[in-house]
């Protein structure tokens, strides 16, 4: 009986981490957000670094998450026996999961957002890199043009032969 208090307590503690770390892959996802809004300045490397960082606190999720369902099934039956024992921890562990879950959504949310945003920025800076070509393209050719009218204003005026 008291493996499942302790399975229970590591548990919580496993909710309680994956919130944290749930808020501040959500922090980083306000950041990416803010980073989007200025898309006058947009910084590609800042950007780069939120996404690392974001990487970093999924990949901590993953395993925390990995951890979670093995304990949970070795203790479920006894749960599931003896709920009103174990009553405190699961309203604990309730309310964590319901805590992790809204946040999950709001990330979702903001995920898609910014999603659409960066489509936008990129299709901005698409749009600028094909205007400088063609202008860079404009330019040289005016260039080549103006050169060959040189050429030939150059014949005119001096006697090629000897």
């Amino acid at each position: 009986m008291s493996d499942v208090f302790t399975t229970l307590d590591i548990l919580i503690t496993g909710l309680k981490k994956r919130r944290d770390t749930i808020k501040r892959i959500f922090d980083y996802t306000r950041e990416q957000e803010a980073l989007l809004k200025t898309n006058a300045s947009f910084d590609l490397r800042k950007f780069n670094n939120i996404l690392q960082n974001k990487q970093v606190h999924i990949n901590v999720l993953q395993e925390l998450d990995a951890g979670f369902q093995p304990a949970y099934e070795r203790i479920r039956t006894r749960l599931e026996k003896n709920t009103s024992l174990y009553a405190e921890q699961i309203r604990q562990m309730q309310d964590l999961i319901r805590e992790i879950g809204e946040l999950g959504l709001e990330i979702q949310v903001l995920e898609e957002r910014n999603n659409r945003q960066f489509k936008e920025v990129t299709g901005n800076i698409k749009a600028d890199v094909k205007s400088f070509r063609t202008n860079k393209k404009s330019v040289t050719n005016y260039y080549k043009n103006y050169n060959k009218q040189q050429e030939s204003v150059r014949d005119r005026f001096f006697d090629s032969q000897k």
